[in-house]
């Protein structure tokens, strides 16, 4: 098995002063390919995206010798822009979603910012594996890849703990934990859609990491993956 990171682009927040990075990552399993997130659009990207063609995931994908049939599964951790940009682009593969999610971002309500509706309208009709809020599910059925249940950023917010061989159990925390001080401290202090689930998730991968697993941070400036594509882990 081999985790690879790619960073596929930026969001420039000018309240704060800082671009952040974005994640997706490609894992590859002896039995298929699973893609977590597909990232900004460029097509789609408005004023606060910093990212160049080369930075999507389609072109990462294809300097990897990838295709998006080659694609498997699409695990999606929620829908907010900055990680659905490229969902239409895998019409062959097995959507993995929070059913809670899909509803969300179907019909979101006017006060919650984050989704462009865009970037998934030509998606209904895939194929989807919808699962429960509380619901774990092991895509292989091996322990390898699985994915958990971490609302409270959005309404149907899932995380991946990617079981490798050398690396050992690894957290893709995604937007439940974007950051390390999050996790260390233990909240976020910042909008959600649920504040107290959001709180309990964080605080559930501070668990796995007191235990041993390797926590990814998908919008850390300043804790990036230590081995990001063309490395990985393994």
């Amino acid at each position: 098995m081999k985790l690879y990171c790619f960073h596929v682009g930026s969001i420039d927040e000018p309240m704060s002063g800082m671009v952040i990075p974005i994640y997706a990552y490609l894992i590859e399993h002896p039995k298929g390919l699973v893609l977590v997130d597909t990232g900004e659009s460029y097509e789609l990207r408005d004023e606060n995206a910093v990212m160049e063609e080369k930075d999507t995931i389609l072109y990462k994908l294809q300097e990897l010798g990838y295709t998006p049939e080659d694609i498997g599964y699409v695990v999606i951790s929620h829908l907010h822009m900055d990680h659905s940009g490229y969902l239409s682009s895998f019409p062959n593969a097995t959507f993995i979603v929070r059913r809670a999610e899909l509803m969300y971002a179907w019909w979101p309500e006017p006060c919650k910012l984050g989704y462009d509706f865009r970037t998934y309208e030509k998606t209904h009709d895939f194929r989807y594996i919808q699962l429960d809020d509380d619901e774990e599910y092991d895509i292989f059925m091996d322990g390898t890849v699985v994915l958990i249940d971490t609302r409270g950023h959005s309404r149907g917010h899932q995380s991946v703990i990617v079981d490798l061989p050398k690396t050992g159990r690894t957290v893709l925390a995604m937007d439940a934990v974007p950051t390390r001080e999050i996790m260390e401290r233990g909240f976020s202090g910042r909008p959600s859609a649920d504040g107290w689930a959001e709180t309990r998730s964080i605080r559930k991968v501070r668990d796995l990491a007191a235990a041993g697993c390797k926590v990814l941070f998908a919008h850390d400036p300043d804790n990036t993956p230590d081995k990001e594509y063309p490395r990985y882990y393994e």
